[in-house]
């Protein structure tokens, strides 16, 4: 059986971003748990059911494929999955089909928290 984590999932090579999470989370009391890999992230929840799962279009393999393969995991069907995209409409309109939370970059403070539920 999975663990639940209070902790938000994020995958992505982008250190930049990886560290202002970080420093938003930490404000917050929320772990950041973070994989630069899809694959380690995967393997991650298979024992772990985080309170969210942001990832990042500066992934080793399309996000949106990731995100499809997380939805169908029973388990983790009510967890809040993002991707953070560039702002464009066919970008959109993906995260639509696969029922995720589209977040435009930049990603700000208030839109981190307002996918959080916290804002």
């Amino acid at each position: 059986m999975a663990a639940p984590s209070d902790a938000l999932l994020f995958m992505s090579r982008n250190e930049a971003l990886r560290a202002y999470l970080e420093l938003v989370l930490m404000e917050k009391g929320i772990p950041l748990v973070h994989f630069d890999s899809a694959k380690e992230g995967l393997f991650w929840l298979v024992d772990h059911t985080p309170r969210a799962i942001l990832l990042d279009t500066d992934l080793d393999v399309d996000p949106f494929s990731v995100a499809a393969r997380i939805r169908h995991v029973r388990r983790l069907k009510e967890v809040l999955l993002g991707v953070i995209i560039e702002p464009q409409e066919k970008l959109r309109t993906t995260a639509e089909v696969v029922r995720v939370k589209a977040l435009e970059k930049p990603l700000t403070r208030e839109k981190l928290l307002r996918f959080l539920q916290l804002g």
